[in-house]
């Protein structure tokens, strides 16, 4: 009897002690943080892939992915072109680059096409040799161009003057970061004189007046032209003499395009006298007060009679059609 009761004893005992080991294995694996996992990145694209930004794409060229490394998560990309029929593609050297796939992904979300990587040949553009010409025959020189000046619109002809021209010569007005003026109806008179007419559609300003022989030699004469507002044109004026020492002399002068604001002078030599008062009438007549003062340095002589538009600075003249004598000899 008494050995049942100490072996049933050492029986609870021993379930006790199980009982208390399997509680003690719970709460120790309740209480482990679990080791967290890495997801492993999912690539969009895979090697072969043109992409683009959209898929209305027209472009020429367009980046092709060559590989994909999924421990760095970065692409290799490369560009590559359309050939002549417009089907993809080529290469024209073998760069690559390292970019991230989310870079990538983000700019680029589109997969336009498909193409085997090996089987893209490199084609590289051969640079044409450029031909070298030489100019020949003579070289022109421009010395001059009259008239100067034209009005905008205007259908302008004009003689240059230069040496060494040639027939076949060809010439032009030019102005930088505008469209040359070209001349028609070209004529050498001869090798110091060209003829011919400018169709003024150029902006207002100074012009470059060239020059170019049939053999390639050109000349240029810089700030030789003007477009703008037409120049004063005399035709008479009146009268057409004076005695030296005459005061408030009235003076008529005749002719076209003359403004509001003009500046009439008459010019002998170095000497310059100024005309007073002067105002337009009809843009066609100029009425002014001259003095011909010995001391203001009136002389006999013939003078030349100058107009200045002084809002366009167009002038015109008569040259010698003024004359003055001197009193005591009249």
């Amino acid at each position: 009897m008494e050995n049942k009761i100490g072996k049933g004893l050492l029986i609870c005992a021993l379930l006790v002690f199980a009982v208390l080991i399997a509680g003690c294995s719970d709460q120790s694996s309740s209480g482990t943080t679990p080791e967290p996992t890495t997801a492993i990145p999912v690539s969009k694209f895979v090697a072969g892939d043109i992409i683009a930004k959209s898929t209305s794409s027209t472009d020429q060229k367009l980046y092709v992915i060559t590989k994909y490394d999924p421990a760095s998560d970065m692409y290799t990309r490369a560009w590559i072109y359309k050939n002549a029929d417009g089907k993809w593609g080529h290469f024209i050297d073998n760069k690559v680059e390292k970019v991230e796939r989310t870079l990538v992904e983000t700019v680029y979300p589109v997969k336009l096409t498909h193409v085997t990587v090996s089987a893209i040949p490199v084609v590289t553009t051969a640079i044409p040799t450029a031909v070298q010409t030489t100019a020949s025959g003579s070289t022109p020189t421009v010395t001059g161009i009259s008239p100067a000046s034209g009005a905008t619109d205007a259908l302008v002809g004009a003689t240059i003057t230069g040496t060494n021209f040639e027939n076949g010569a060809t010439a032009k007005l030019t102005r930088a970061g505008y469209p040359s003026i070209t001349a028609t109806g070209v004529s050498v008179s001869t090798s110091t004189s060209i003829a011919c007419t400018f169709k003024l559609s150029g902006d207002e300003g100074s012009w470059n007046v060239q020059v170019t022989n049939p053999g390639g030699q050109s000349d240029t004469r810089y700030s030789a032209f003007t477009i703008g507002q037409a120049p004063p044109i005399l035709t008479s004026v009146s009268p057409t003499s004076a005695v030296l020492g005459d005061t408030q002399l009235p003076i008529t002068i005749n002719g076209q395009n003359f403004k509001e604001g003009v500046r009439v002078t008459f010019v002998q030599g170095t000497t310059e006298l100024y005309c007073v008062t002067p105002t337009s009438i009809d843009t066609n007549k100029i009425t002014c007060i001259l003095d011909m003062k010995i001391a203001d340095g009136g002389k006999v002589g013939l003078w030349d009679v100058k107009v200045l538009n002084i809002e366009g600075q167009q002038t015109g003249a008569l040259t010698g059609k003024f004359s003055v004598s001197n009193s005591t000899s009249t």
